[in-house]
Order: structure tokens, then C-alpha cells, then sequence
């Protein structure tokens, strides 16, 4: 069965030479063929998944040694249309139609600063011990060296008997992975059940 770029249109022979053709021809590519279809999330939405993203990474910041290294955090069920609002207009923006996979990368001083703006929340890398006052952390910048945070999303498929879930069906397994540099642990997912408590400045709109 042919595999058609939906970049450029070329058609290959099998899906392992159109990933190879998309690495080579389009590993910059920003375009969203199906972007049309992706709405506008509401405000609330944005928000609850913003404190969601917040919550679980001051949940994982840890106080000792043991909490040192690349870390990855993972959240389940994460809105396609969310990610890309959040970070499309990023010069670190990046599609794969064939792997259906966005990714985002932030690094140093800038890349921190610039995450403060899209979360809304100037100190969402930073958790104290009420006791101690130790402070985890996740690290951007260390005397001359500069550390990278990655977002990415894909989609997931379902398999249950004989049928595939098409990822393209409603409400899809999807995941959003956020690779750190500090202080956090391996998640698999979170419960959505609670009340976001946070002490946030008024909603700013993230500049497209």
C-alpha cells in the first residue's frame, strides 16, 4: 500500500521509508496538515491543564541527591488542541504527520523565562520543604552550562480484540511527555479529580 508525504505528496512504498524520506526532508517541519480541525480550547480547559502540568511537577521535585538527573514525567489524556495552543508559535515547534508527534523544546534562562509566560505561573519549577527550606528544582542553567526541557505528544492506538481504536476517534489515548533535566519522577498518570489551588496572577493570553 502506497504512503503518501503529506508534506510534499511524494509516495513511497512502504511507511519506513516515508518516516525516513519525513527525517531527512521535513525533521523542521511546523506544518499541521489537519490543523483546521483542531478548535480553539476554551479558558478553562487551558487553565486546568496548566495547574495540572504544575501541580504534578512540584508533586515530583524532591529535596535530596537521590532526586538528581533526566527525569521524564507523563501525562495521559492530554488535549491535542492544547498542546499545539500552547506552543505552536515556538521556534522549537516541530510536526511529524507520519508519526503524528509534536514536540517542544525549551533551554537556559530564556527557555525558563518563556515557560513561566506559557504556564502562567512564575515559580511552577520550584517547590520548597516547608521544614527544611530546601528547594527542588528543575534546572535550566548551571554556571557555564545550560540544561533543555522537551514537551511532546503522540498519539496512542487501542488495541482490543480486533479492531483498532483509530486515534482519530473521539476523545483517543493520547500522551504528553515532558523530559527533565531536575528533581522528578517517572509518572504514568494523574487523577483529574481535585481543586487546583494556586496563588495565579489574572489569565494572560500566550501571544500568537
Amino acid at each position: 500500500m502506497a504512503n503518501n508525504c503529506q508534506l510534499c505528496n511524494e509516495i513511497f512504498s512502504s511507511r519506513k521509508k516515508l518516516v525516513i524520506h519525513e527525517r531527512i526532508r521535513h525533521r523542521n517541519n511546523k506544518i499541521i496538515p489537519h490543523r483546521y480541525l483542531l478548535t480553539q480550547p476554551p479558558l478553562e480547559q487551558i487553565i486546568f491543564y496548566q495547574d495540572a502540568f504544575i501541580v504534578l511537577i512540584k508533586k515530583r521535585l524532591g529535596f535530596n541527591r537521590h532526586s538528581i538527573g533526566t527525569k521524564q514525567v507523563s501525562i495521559n489524556a492530554f488535549p491535542e488542541n492544547i498542546f499545539v495552543y500552547l506552543f505552536e508559535n515556538e521556534p522549537s515547534f516541530r510536526y511529524s504527520p507520519v508519526q503524528q508527534k509534536y514536540s517542544c523544546s525549551f533551554q537556559g534562562e530564556a527557555g525558563e523565562q518563556r515557560l513561566k509566560q506559557l504556564v502562567n505561573y512564575d515559580y511552577w519549577n520550584v517547590r520548597q520543604d516547608p521544614k527544611l527550606k530546601t528547594k527542588g528544582y528543575v534546572l535550566f542553567i548551571d554556571n557555564d552550562s545550560s540544561y533543555e526541557v522537551t514537551f511532546s505528544w503522540s498519539q496512542s492506538e487501542l488495541k482490543e480484540n480486533d479492531p483498532v481504536a483509530q486515534t482519530n476517534a473521539p476523545n483517543p489515548p493520547q500522551l504528553h511527555e515532558v523530559d527533565l533535566n531536575k528533581n522528578s519522577n517517572n509518572i504514568r498518570s494523574f487523577q483529574r479529580h481535585y481543586r487546583f489551588i494556586l496563588p495565579r496572577v489574572p489569565f494572560q493570553q500566550i501571544n500568537h
